[in-house]
């Protein structure tokens, strides 16, 4: 992590690529956390009838509040629904990007590291995993979505997680170890692990995400929740495929050979050795599929896919142009502020790429 923030310092004093990217970022989060606070003279969704399709920069004669930017079909102000949009962007993007990094991470990284022959388990923990799966599958996901759905107590879902985490506890601290008594369900097994990855990101990219969201949008009501979980189980591969090979090359170098050599255990190599270097190329995935996302969220929306209309999304606003194709400022703001930020984004994970690049040379 130390080397990690030496590396961008000395980006941001050598490469003013980067440093203007980076503080185009930076001001972009601080924007769209004190986004709520600042005087903008119209709310998101506020409708202004009587001025439908304004053009951008009007007149200075006026004691009305200005639409400087313009309004789309229903008199929503452009400049308000960009700023507003990008909130919804990140605050989609970012949640999901990390999420799923760390699940892909987590299984990539165990995959490269244990492979399918170093990796042994009982049959008591072979018996139960199958079971914490459903109920994460079950108390995790479906009935927060299904509670979202029929909008119920939001404190039922808190309550959904706590008993999660209570009947996981239960299986793992006291099940397990009562099934371990018995000599069949202690006796440890190989587990192959690298192959059951392998073969769940193939089923899991096997299946192309805009039909997996068209069929859920078709029996359930669109939600950032629902887009967001769709994303978060779907985007990991990407993070589990760089992790695992980044793993099979880490695993080969010479310290780790004298860190077997000297008798470190496996949880030693793997948290305090392996995991560590892997934070550089993590990093860049996390880069990219921030802009990755914020590019897949806009296009949804302009979709009218995945998130309610009463969102704020700088798709939204750029689909008013089908009802006006004259109305340019519909898409060249919203459009030039996302390409704007996909375009930091991108020079941002690419500088940091090619800097790890020259590590390796």
């Amino acid at each position: 992590m130390k080397q990690m923030l030496h590396d961008m310092h000395h980006l941001w004093q050598t490469k003013l690529s980067f440093k203007m990217a980076a503080s185009f970022l930076l001001l972009l989060l601080l924007l769209v956390l004190i986004l709520p606070w600042l005087p903008l003279p119209f709310a998101p969704n506020h409708l202004d009838l009587d001025h439908l399709f304004s053009p951008p920069f009007p007149g200075a004669n006026t004691s009305e509040a200005t639409h400087w930017l313009g309004t789309d079909v229903l008199g929503r102000d452009v400049l308000t629904e960009m700023l507003y949009g990008a909130r919804t962007g990140l605050f989609i993007s970012i949640p999901v990007v990390v999420l799923a990094t760390a699940i892909g991470l987590v299984l990539g990284a165990a995959a490269g590291f244990y492979g399918d022959t170093r990796l042994k388990t009982s049959r008591a923990t072979l018996l139960l995993l199958p079971l914490l799966l459903s109920l994460l599958f079950y108390l995790g996901i479906y009935l927060p979505l299904q509670i979202r759905k029929y909008e119920l107590d939001r404190n039922d879902i808190v309550l959904c997680w706590a008993m999660l985490l209570v009947i996981t506890s239960v299986m793992l601290l006291g099940l397990r170890p009562l099934l371990q008594k018995v000599s069949w369900f202690s006796h440890k097994k190989t587990f192959p692990l690298d192959m059951v990855v392998m073969r769940l990101i193939e089923i899991v990219s096997s299946v192309p995400w805009l039909i997996l969201v068209l069929v859920l949008a078709s029996f359930m009501p669109s939600s950032v929740m629902l887009l967001s979980t769709i994303l978060i189980l779907t985007y990991w591969t990407t993070t589990a495929r760089l992790a695992r090979a980044e793993m099979l090359r880490i695993k080969a170098m010479p310290y780790m050979e004298a860190g077997y050599s000297m008798g470190f255990t496996k949880a030693r190599l793997l948290l305090k050795e392996a995991l560590p270097n892997l934070l550089g190329p993590v990093l860049i995935a996390v880069s990219y599929g921030i802009a990755g996302l914020l590019t897949l969220e806009s296009t949804l929306s302009f979709l009218s896919i995945g998130l309610p209309p009463t969102v704020v999304s700088w798709g939204r606003t750029i689909t008013g142009i089908r009802s006006n194709t004259a109305a340019w400022w519909l898409v060249a703001f919203p459009g030039g502020f996302l390409a704007l930020t996909v375009l930091a984004l991108q020079i941002f994970s690419y500088s940091l790429q090619s800097i790890l690049r020259k590590k390796k040379l």
